[in-house]
Order: structure tokens, then sequence, then C-alpha cells
């Protein structure tokens, strides 16, 4: 921020130009002339478009055989790998997506499909309100003299 500060000083106090700014601090001119230009620094930058995948066509495909999957025992569930394979023999030379592209997709669909909830209960404390346990346990009581 404060490479930032200075090069916001030398254009608008100094009265350098873009070209100068980045001769004298050693950035690049398109870095120069975006620190310069912006004016609010809290906006986001964009994003990506997202464009269409190769694998869209076959997603309701994947979609359906990861949910027989929650039916198997989890040794028997489809790999990633077993899934790329099994697209590759079943639509053939049509099928042109890298294993990568369906491993992040079948990865994605996993997490969602096979969400693990909590198995503990969180704790509220109300007004007025308590939670104890009760037991029973056993103890000596010494008396020393």
């Amino acid at each position: 921020m404060a490479e930032i500060n200075i090069i916001r000083d030398d254009y608008f106090r100094e009265g350098l130009n873009i070209s100068e700014i980045s001769r004298n601090n050693g950035i690049d001119r398109k870095t120069a002339r975006k620190y310069v230009m912006a004016d609010n620094w809290n906006n986001k930058p964009l994003c990506c478009s997202k464009n269409k995948s190769k694998l869209d066509p076959y997603k309701a495909l994947i979609d359906s055989w990861i949910k027989e999957d929650c039916k198997r025992r989890r040794k028997q569930r489809h790999t990633a790998q077993r899934i790329h394979n099994r697209l590759c023999d079943e639509i053939g030379e049509d099928f042109d997506c890298s294993y990568r592209t369906v491993a992040a997709y079948v990865s994605l669909k996993r997490k969602e499909i096979f969400k693990i909830s909590s198995m503990a209960l969180p704790l509220q404390h109300k007004a007025g309100e308590a939670q104890a346990d009760f037991g029973q346990a056993d103890y000596i009581e010494w008396k020393t003299y």
C-alpha cells in the first residue's frame, strides 16, 4: 500500500507522467496506470466469465453415477479415474475431456453430495437454564491430623 501511495503522490503532487513513474519505481507502465486511475480500492476484481465446459453434456451422467455410489460401500464407489475411463469407453472418440477436468468436477460434486454432518450438538446456554451431567463416582476421603 505504501508503494501505491508513492505512485499516486508522484502523479498527482509531483506531476510526473505514467512512463516516468514506471521508470522511477521499476514497475510496468500498466501497473502504474492501474494504481493511478483506481478510485475505489474496495471493488473486487472482475472474475473470469464462466465459459462452457467440454464436460457440460456429460455432467448429468456423472451425477447419476455418483448418486448411485451413495448406496454402495466406500471401497466400491467410483474413483475419478474410473469415471474418466468409463466415459471414454461408453462415449468413445467423441469424448475429449481431460482427466483433470473430470477429476475437478467429481471432487466438487462429491463434496456437495456426501456432506458429512457434524455429530456434535451445539451447546446453547439460555438465561436461567443450565446443562449438567449426573453420575456416580467412588472416592476416598483422607483425613490428616
